[in-house]
């Protein structure tokens, strides 16, 4: 074999293997680029799911205790009772509108989460899960026909409605207490979707035993505030009073 065969087959073996070698690193950079590019993709579901809780957590939070504090006076203080049934005109005015406005604005949160999360890929992560289990626990209570009468029992739907009518699309806000009363005595359409919730809070004001559902509801409640505020940072331990199921 003269020299110039030796040298032209020398140099095609190194081009063959230059041109495999470079193959290779190029998948290898594509493979290496598409990893980086779906753990970029994570990181920035993950930062956009811990700000979505982070902004929605307190809300959430301060509504969901406002709601079963409501339900612990009605239970274990005999507040409607005693403001509602035996009370003056502006004193029953103020247990019915309260009583709706604390349940209408726990709704209005879970809308406003409802919509946000719908926008984002939560994944499998845990705690994304538990907040929705409690939820749905809420809920059910809620909408259960498990019960010997239909007193406060807000059908799953109407849950939706009530949070829908009390919050905007375009800033996340929920309707204060003096709108929420000014939209009952001004606008008839928006005052008949809580008339079903109305008419059970007024029957709930003549009975003298705990009523289960508004029971098991308020330790739902506190199930999911203990999950949101497991250190008790916003509210101490003295404030987390739990009704006894029956």
């Amino acid at each position: 074999m003269n020299t110039e065969l030796v040298v032209a087959s020398f140099s095609g073996a190194v081009a063959l293997s230059s041109v495999l070698l470079s193959s290779r690193f190029s998948r290898k950079q594509t493979l290496l680029a598409a990893q980086l590019e779906r753990q970029g993709a994570e990181q920035l579901k993950l930062a956009e799911h811990q700000d979505l809780m982070s902004q929605r957590r307190d809300p959430l939070l301060w509504a969901a205790y406002d709601f079963q504090s409501r339900l612990f006076n009605i239970v274990d203080r005999e507040f409607l009772n005693f403001y509602y049934a035996h009370g003056h005109e502006r004193d029953r005015a103020y247990a019915l509108r309260s009583t709706l406005h604390v349940a209408a604005d726990y709704f209005g949160e879970v809308e406003l989460l409802r919509r946000k999360i719908h926008f984002l890929d939560l994944g499998n992560r845990e705690s994304s899960r538990t907040v929705v289990r409690h939820l749905t626990a809420i809920s059910n209570v809620l909408n259960s026909d498990g019960y010997d009468d239909p007193h406060f029992r807000v059908f799953r739907s109407n849950q939706r409605a009530l949070g829908e009518l009390v919050t905007s699309n375009s800033n996340d806000r929920r309707l204060g207490y003096a709108e929420f009363c000014r939209r009952l005595d001004t606008d008839a359409d928006f005052a008949s979707w809580f008339e079903p919730l109305s008419d059970g809070i007024r029957e709930l004001a003549s009975w003298t035993r705990p009523h289960p559902r508004l029971v098991r509801l308020q330790v739902a409640l506190m199930d999911l505030i203990d999950f949101l505020d497991p250190d008790a940072d916003r509210f101490p331990d003295h404030r987390r009073s739990r009704l006894s199921l029956p």
